[in-house]
């Protein structure tokens, strides 16, 4: 059961908000389509302060069919999440019949969407609880290879390229990520679906015919294509480009919103993307934790990315005052990210014996952490925090752990202690806060509050 594939599309289609049920009485339309990575037959109402054009939009962006003025009647369904804090109110269902993603649907909804989940009688009788069982997250490996006859060494080890297949991983400068990686295997990090460009991508730009324009452009076009966003947004990806296709001929930024402009300036961070450090990378870089206003694009020269993307909000008439204020727009990812844990509220804990248990769901990877670290997200630099005192992995073949099943600082066969390296983790302070972080596979948090040691 593949929980991220239903999970995340979710996430994307319902928005963020708080968690009131009120729906508002008006309807604008209805849309019907194939999840972007759950591949399962979902509906979405649009209601309450909706306008009939941006619902519409909305609806083409996930390749969806839309008809105005009606409500979704699935003849079958998982239930629905409802979203009603904002006055562009929302309720979308999942038009499927298979329980086994029952847990995935209201984790998805009310965790990470902000909203309500409302099970039908399919999830009635389901246990509430979170597993993962198949197609558990991989951690990415580096690839090193010889070049083809005719090509310049690489500079790694006996003149091999090395690189990582993985998101955000980049080969050597001038060369093509996709050839030198495989992208199915970046593209299982983060949710890919097509999506249609920005509305200025037809725009006729007049900088067409500046030499110099057209140089930066094709360099920027260059670094794109050596690291591995090129997975994404290229014609070449499985159902088409997302956002922005750097193959397509014309203008690359008129295919950006404003917001993705000032992601490329970094005036709005892309620090929850996460980021290898450039000495791993082939000394390539983007916008992280010690680098917060770097572009979001990977780069080996960050001064001359941002100033290609300044330049093209000058061109716009836009400043960094234009984005003050501005949310970075990666929904799950940012969450979690910037989530503040609270006091647990149920039985979550760590006893007199160490014994730790947690919400309903099985674990893949738990973590003890200083009451103040950050909640983490994904790798490779956001998923082990600073002040992680302890966190212990199960292997991606290996079968999640139950709560109650682990006692901190032990290690049981055939698991791994991630963090530390070695040796046991420091002591926990008797009537001090801890962080406890468990989760059903990355980014599937279980349980994530502050705990008190016994």
């Amino acid at each position: 059961m593949n929980l991220r594939a239903l999970l995340l599309p979710l996430l994307v289609l319902a928005g963020c908000g708080t968690k009131p049920t009120d729906l508002a009485a008006n309807v604008i339309g209805r849309c019907e389509y194939t999840g972007p990575q759950s591949k399962l037959a979902e509906c979405k109402d649009y209601l309450g302060a909706w306008t009939a054009a941006a619902a519409e939009k909305d609806c083409a962006d996930v390749k969806g069919t839309y008809l105005g003025g009606a409500v979704c009647t699935p003849a079958v369904s998982l239930g629905f999440c409802i979203l009603a804090a904002k006055p562009e109110q929302n309720r979308t269902y999942i038009a499927s019949d298979n329980t086994a993603k029952c847990a995935g649907a209201r984790t998805g909804c009310e965790v990470f969407g902000g909203g309500v989940w409302s099970p039908s009688s399919l999830c009635g009788g389901v246990p509430d609880e979170l597993v993962v069982t198949e197609n558990a997250w991989v951690q990415p490996t580096k690839k090193c290879f010889t070049p083809a006859a005719g090509e310049a060494p690489g500079k790694g080890p006996n003149g091999q390229v090395c690189v990582w297949e993985a998101i955000h991983g980049s080969t050597e400068e001038g060369r093509s990520f996709r050839k030198d990686a495989d992208c199915n295997k970046s593209r299982s990090g983060r949710p890919y679906y097509p999506k249609d460009p920005g509305p200025r991508v037809n725009d006729v730009d007049p900088r067409r015919n500046d030499p110099a324009y057209l140089a930066e452009e094709a360099w920027v076009r260059s670094q794109i294509n050596s690291s591995s966003c090129v997975c994404c947004h290229a014609s070449a990806a499985p159902a088409g480009a997302s956002i922005f296709d750097i193959d397509r001929e014309g203008s690359l930024a008129n295919q950006f919103t404003d917001r993705g402009i000032a992601h490329g300036s970094g005036d709005v961070v892309s620090i929850p993307l996460g980021a290898f450090p450039p000495e791993m990378n082939n000394g390539f870089s983007k916008s992280d934790w010690s680098r917060m206003n770097d572009s979001i694009f990977l780069t080996t020269d960050p001064a001359r990315m941002k100033r290609f993307w300044q330049k093209e909000m000058e061109h716009r008439g836009l400043t960094a005052a234009s984005f003050v204020g501005v949310e970075d727009g990666f929904g799950p990812l940012s969450e979690q990210l910037y989530y503040q844990p609270k006091a647990c509220t149920g039985s979550e804990g760590i006893a007199a014996d160490g014994t730790i248990t947690w919400g309903k769901g099985k674990a893949r990877y738990v973590y003890v952490m200083e009451a103040d670290a950050k909640a983490p997200t994904v790798w490779p630099n956001l998923d082990l925090p600073a002040k992680t005192l302890w966190r212990l992995d199960v292997p991606a073949t290996g079968t999640p752990l139950p709560s109650g099943s682990v006692k901190y600082g032990v290690v049981p066969e055939g698991l791994s202690q991630h963090f530390p390296a070695s040796g046991s983790p420091a002591a926990l302070v008797s009537g001090r806060q801890y962080f406890l972080y468990v989760s059903a596979d990355q980014l599937m948090p279980i349980t994530r509050c502050l705990i008190t040691a016994p």
